[in-house]
């Protein structure tokens, strides 16, 4: 259908600052925009989120068209066109033939041109819901009272006195040239949408309107020219030639095959597996699926064969897989990586790392062609890429392929600018969680409301664990359902099978028990006091082996690395644990896979003894021949024991029996630190229920369901109902906190649908900043993280002897990318003490004063901008709050409270 545009070609919607003889009419940047959702919806966006939308693909062309035409329409207002002739002289004389634009006004910032959208889409009978996704495409919906009262109580903001008519026909004839681009004949032949609907679309309309105002894609043009509709559909072919966004991941169904799973991953599908395969594949629409099974089993590769069949049967178009911290996001990259190219081999696929430090992963870095150059051997050949576009902390999520930490699918309940961009990316994906255990009540709040939002959309989510308390597990499905009315007597909530497979086939919700088809094994379990350590690892590495120590805290670590060296001179005593530079962390968890990993040899194992803390639990494929835990929640605990003989192997003759003993007080009171971590009722409840022996996997649910199910049991004794007491209410502050910055639930009013409209919907907002947003998803004090340097006495600066062999960097001008690059993998988190409320004001303010003094100019590198630098002396200490810290490359970072003299 033809359109015309008269006057509403001299109204500008683009400029170029530094260059004023270029710009970019209004209707071209609204053209641009519809052009390019129309291509979003026909060769980007998954079948799945189509269908979510709730309207059939010409029907959502024609709407992405209409909303790529209007989301700018609010800029066709006085207050908008006066700012932005200003730097556009000529086109300001021509505009001004038709009307002044030197009125005053009452007040700029009371009509945003997103505002000014909605209110005059709503002013010419668009439906408010539509009127909505305008007003919202900028990251944040409009608040409703303030949209009423744009064209009554700010009407000077939109034209001149007396001028009304020549400003509503801008607007009809624009909104007549949308209307008539997307195939409507009027306004009441455009669709009504609920909010579900209308967040995925502000979602593709904030993607497209980021895409077409690239001039690198979208350049501007002279001044004195008004754009031509001849110019389409070139301009636009050449941006989407240019932009080169990846087709749609489209999975096949053959690895539901034993053969094809045994190509894919190099081995038969084992019971799990099998079960698992076979649920997702009879399923008649997607759903939940939680795999509780033992460590160890494959549940990563259940995972990701039941995500291909998934992604097959229901169009989906890409995965999320989310773990618990950037260690275990590392971790699994690599094998993720691997899995993706095989996914990839005809039509390469983007992948993307998503968590704060992503930019310093080696592996992440090869597939970036282009950027920094790394010195290692030449980059393996890769299917996958890492898109250019994908790359911004708000567009991971578009990515085919996204593996991050779980705050990445968290973040999309959070009320944060640009939440719908989080929406769009999940809504096409199977969504994937491993260790869904590993959070707090703070976190699961979040993430329950993530997967209320999932459910809503169809999204299949596979959650994994090896220890799910099941009053946890029927949360995780009752809020995938939507269910604020549970039926407590269902039998699938009180379940104690192991390994166990639950999941939702529509509304019902299926369970089955796998019958085991490998043999188990029994673990001796035996008490332990700090000062019976020594002797006991002398007695069992008699004839040789390795041992782990697991404790909780990092001091305690240290302590106990100190201890053994002491007392065992005869055997090797490393140190793991989270408060290590990055590549010394790095380097050791390496050294560590290789000599007590799977594939790992007795000459390397023997008189091995490693001290580590919680990175020993989760995603390292240790095999211990015997193992010491520090008392922690049950559920961890048999975490760690997922180290102890995890693999096949011959062992020495007093190691042949799995054995683990349990570090603790001896007494009633419980460790300090580990109380301070872990509370202690839930310390109580797991030394209570403790067994002399454990038999693996068979007895992983009952323990776990022993000591989290203590709503079934009798009342405690005095002491435990004041410790159960004083736990729950802990748990419900925690609730409360982030209760706060919730996104509202998913729903629908059948009743009133003028109710079904985004303003409203985001008033407050939890975080301003992707990094705040990653803070305001866990709880607890912010941790500071720092660069650590060395400078020496005479002011030089250097990397610490060890790494890039102690080589000065200059401190007067920003360092060469390359070398901003290492000098940002010196990272290391501070102990949670700098962190806490009372201290870390005073950490940021001396760390910020040294570096402002010392190494202004590293803040003019992209890479070290912002960043905090710790610099160490020759002895490799430092000064901080009132601490002294000090570095070793064995013990990683100490620290202990300044000793002040007694005339202080």
């Amino acid at each position: 259908m033809r359109w015309r545009l008269n006057k509403t070609k001299f109204l500008a919607g683009k400029t170029d600052p530094e260059n004023t003889s270029l710009w970019l009419p209004l209707w071209m940047h609204l053209r641009d925009t519809a052009e390019i959702m129309e291509l979003l919806v026909r060769k980007w966006l998954p079948d799945s989120v189509k269908k979510a939308s709730g309207l059939e693909e010409e029907e959502l062309v024609c709407l992405a068209r209409f909303l790529g035409w209007g989301h700018d329409l609010g800029k066709a207002i006085l207050t908008f066109q006066s700012m932005i002739m200003q730097c556009l002289p000529e086109a300001k004389q021509r505009l001004e033939r038709l009307t002044p634009l030197s009125c005053p006004v009452q007040n700029r910032k009371q009509s945003p041109h997103a505002r000014a959208s909605e209110a005059i889409l709503r002013e010419l009978g668009c439906p408010v819901g539509i009127a909505s996704v305008a007003g919202a495409h900028h990251g944040k919906p409009q608040n409703g009272k303030a949209v009423e009262e744009q064209l009554d109580g700010w009407e000077s903001n939109y034209y001149p006195k007396e001028q009304k008519c020549i400003w509503k026909g801008f607007w009809n004839e624009l909104l007549q040239a949308a209307l008539q681009d997307s195939g409507y004949s009027g306004v009441d032949a455009l669709p009504v949408l609920n909010q579900p609907e209308e967040i995925l679309l502000t979602g593709l309309l904030i993607m497209a309107d980021w895409i077409a105002s690239n001039t690198e894609y979208f350049p501007l043009i002279p001044v004195e020219e008004l754009g031509s509709r001849e110019d389409y559909p070139a301009r636009v072919d050449r941006a989407w030639k240019k932009l080169a966004l990846p087709f749609p991941w489209e999975a096949q169904q053959g690895i539901a095959k034993p053969q094809e799973f045994e190509v894919r991953f190099g081995f038969a599908p084992n019971a799990v597996q099998r079960v698992v395969l076979d649920a997702v594949s009879a399923a008649a629409e997607p759903g939940i699926l939680i795999l509780e099974a033992q460590m160890g089993v494959g549940k990563t590769e259940a995972a990701l064969a039941a995500a291909e069949i998934m992604a097959s049967r229901f169009s989906l178009g890409g995965i999320f897989f989310g773990l618990p911290t950037q260690a275990t996001a590392n971790g699994i990259f690599r094998r993720l990586l691997h899995w993706a190219d095989t996914q990839s081999e005809e039509v390469p696929q983007a992948i993307q790392l998503a968590h704060g430090m992503a930019e310093l992963n080696e592996n992440y870095l090869r597939l970036q062609g282009g950027r920094v150059q790394l010195e290692e051997d030449a980059p393996e050949e890769h299917q996958v890429q890492v898109h250019q576009w994908f790359r911004g902390s708000k567009q991971a999520l578009l990515a085919s392929f996204v593996v991050g930490t779980v705050d990445q699918l968290l973040m999309a309940a959070l009320t944060q600018k640009h939440v719908m961009l989080r929406h769009l990316g999940l809504a096409g994906k199977v969504v994937i969680i491993d260790e869904c255990h590993a959070y707090d009540a703070y976190m699961n709040c979040y993430l329950d409301r993530a997967l209320e939002w999932l459910g809503w959309y169809k999204v299949p989510v596979i959650l994994l664990s090896a220890t799910l308390p099941a009053r946890r597990r029927a949360e995780l499905i009752e809020a995938y359902q939507q269910k604020h009315r549970p039926d407590p007597d269902a039998s699938w909530r009180f379940s104690c099978g192991y390994p166990l497979l639950t999941w939702t086939d529509g509304a019902e919700v299926k369970q089955t028990v796998i019958p085991l088809d490998t043999p188990g094994q029994t673990v001796q379990l035996t008490p332990l006091t700090e000062a019976e350590l020594p002797g006991l690892l002398r007695r069992k590495l008699a004839e040789g082996g390795c041992a782990g120590v697991i404790v909780n805290t990092v001091k305690k670590a240290q302590k106990i690395a100190q201890l053994l060296r002491e007392s065992l001179p005869d055997k090797e005593v490393q140190l793991f644990h989270a408060q290590f530079l990055m590549p010394d962390r790095a380097t050791r968890e390496e050294q560590l896979m290789e000599r007590i990993g799977k594939d790992s040899v007795p000459e390397s194992r023997n008189d091995l003894i490693v001290v580590g803390t919680q990175v020993m639990e989760q995603s390292l494929d240790l095999d211990l021949d015997v193992l010491i835990t520090e008392l922690c929640p049950m559920d961890l605990l048999l975490q760690r024991i997922g180290r102890l003989h995890r693999h096949c192997r011959s062992r020495p003759k007093p190691l042949q029996q799995a054995c683990c003993a349990v570090l603790d007080t001896g007494e009633e009171a419980f460790d300090a630190g580990s109380e301070a971590v872990y509370g202690q009722w839930l310390l109580w409840r797991t030394r209570k229920c403790l067994p002399r022996s454990i038999r693996l996997p068979e007895d992983i649910a009952p323990l776990v369901q022993q000591v989290y199910g203590w709503e079934q049991e009798a009342p405690e004794t005095e002491q435990g109902e004041k410790l159960r007491s004083e736990y729950e209410q802990v748990q419900e502050k925690k609730k409360d906190r982030a209760g706060k910055y919730l996104v509202p639930q998913p729903e629908v009013d059948e009743d009133f649908q003028e109710l079904n409209t985004l303003d409203g919907w985001m008033q407050d907002e939890g975080a301003r900043s992707d990094s705040a947003a990653r803070a305001a998803v866990r709880d607890g004090d912010p941790s500071v993280e720092v660069l650590v340097m060395q400078r020496r006495t005479d002011g030089s600066i250097h990397f610490l002897p060890w790494q890039e062999g102690g080589s000065a960097v200059a401190a007067d001008s920003p360092p060469p990318p390359e070398t901003a690059l290492k000098i940002a993998r010196q990272k290391l988190r501070l102990p949670a003490v700098f962190g806490k409320a009372w201290k870390v004001d005073e950490v940021i303010r001396e760390l910020d004063a040294d570096d402002r003094r010392w190494l202004a100019a590293w803040q003019l590198s992209p890479l070290l901008h912002g960043e905090l630098v710790l610099l160490l002396d020759e002895d490799l200490t430092a000064h901080l709050a009132d601490m002294e810290l000090c570095y070793d490359r064995e013990n990683g970072l100490e620290y202990r409270k300044e000793e002040k003299d007694e005339g202080d």
